[in-house]
């Protein structure tokens, strides 16, 4: 999960960028951004110079073009927990045909239509997604709420309904407003669990695949939810069958010992012996290993007779300890043996 900010004016509003994303740039990317806002070529800083340094982070991505940021509202809106939007995207021309291509639906009279409001079509897109743009959307304005919509009647429409409200505007020259929303910003749970556990997610993610790290970080999320312990579990099952197969692929001769006849990857004793008598796992991390295949085996999405003793938080608490172990001693492996093209 990541935030999605859209400003077309980029290289004039490095300073807003940095006070509303502070807590997750980093003092590196602030300096870098700082220096890009004052280079003194007299052609100042280019917007794709401003994302590159932004999405470093890995929690927020820019786009300063309207085609491309309706791109990832049709293509993948699900992956954003926010979605800060200046309302006005014409600065940074595009044409009619790119929308088209990217949109099916659009027409010409939208084009005419949505013509320097180009936020309300991209609000418009996820409210008829099902987004609940009430927690999710902010736009960024030049005048106040009441002025802005003013005379809009589908925008009218969406706050007489409660899908939206005047607070979901952010006037750009209103202090107590921007700090408003840079609080919601700092307080967004799913992100922040991203950021704290960042190194597990970052070798989840860059040596087996994005699919896994959103998997480990959604266990987090729900990790305190009595509803989400089955499917906590067999969420941590599926990471731990993928970080054996991405092992297999990785440690030498593993692949040969530790698969079934369909080349899939064993993942019970026989391989958690093998990689403990070859002294790939120590005693820890074995019965790390045992404990998070037969626990998330036995409740994991399996059937049980209810009249066992069952799992509760304190089992998923305890299996996501022993997993951060599993994903560090993984992160090793692929350091140990980087020959491999998995992940790399």
């Amino acid at each position: 999960m990541k935030i999605l900010y859209v400003e077309d004016e980029l290289s004039k509003n490095i300073p807003r960028l940095i006070r509303l994303f502070s807590r997750y740039l980093g003092k590196k990317a602030i300096k870098n951004l700082k220096r890009s806002e004052a280079d003194e070529t007299g052609y100042g800083a280019k917007p794709e110079e401003i994302k590159k340094i932004v999405e470093k982070t890995g929690l927020i991505e820019i786009e300063y073009r309207f085609p491309d940021a309706l791109r990832k509202i049709v293509q993948n809106h699900e992956r954003y927990a926010l979605f800060v939007i200046d309302r006005n995207l014409s600065e940074m021309e595009y044409e009619y045909d790119e929308l088209k291509l990217i949109d099916a639906a659009y027409s010409e009279d939208q084009y005419d239509k949505f013509f320097e409001r180009e936020g309300d079509y991209l609000l418009h897109m996820l409210v008829y997604r099902g987004v609940n743009v009430l927690m999710k959307f902010y736009f960024l304005t030049a005048y106040p709420a009441p002025d802005e919509i003013r005379g809009v009647n589908d925008i009218q429409t969406f706050v007489d309904f409660g899908k939206f409200h005047e607070q979901n505007f952010v006037e750009k020259a209103d202090n107590e407003q921007l700090e408003r929303l840079k609080s919601i910003i700092e307080n967004i749970k799913i992100l922040n669990l991203k950021e704290e556990n960042k190194q597990y997610f970052n070798i989840l993610q860059k040596k087996i695949n994005e699919e896994t790290a959103e998997r480990f970080l959604k266990v987090l999320d729900k990790k305190d939810e009595e509803g989400s312990i089955e499917h906590n579990l067999l969420d941590t099952r599926k990471i731990y069958e993928a970080i054996l197969g991405a092992c297999s692929q990785k440690i030498p001769d593993m692949n040969s010992n530790c698969t079934d006849k369909y080349g899939d990857v064993i993942t019970g004793k026989e391989t958690i012996d093998w990689l403990s008598n070859n002294k790939h796992i120590n005693s820890i991390h074995r019965n790390f290993f045992f404990s998070i295949k037969a626990i998330c085996s036995d409740f994991g999405g399996h059937n049980k007779n209810p009249s066992e003793y069952q799992p509760t938080l304190n089992t998923i608490n305890s299996i996501i300890y022993s997993m951060k172990d599993v994903i560090l001693w993984f992160g090793e492996i692929c350091n140990r043996y980087p020959d491999s093209s998995l992940g790399e």
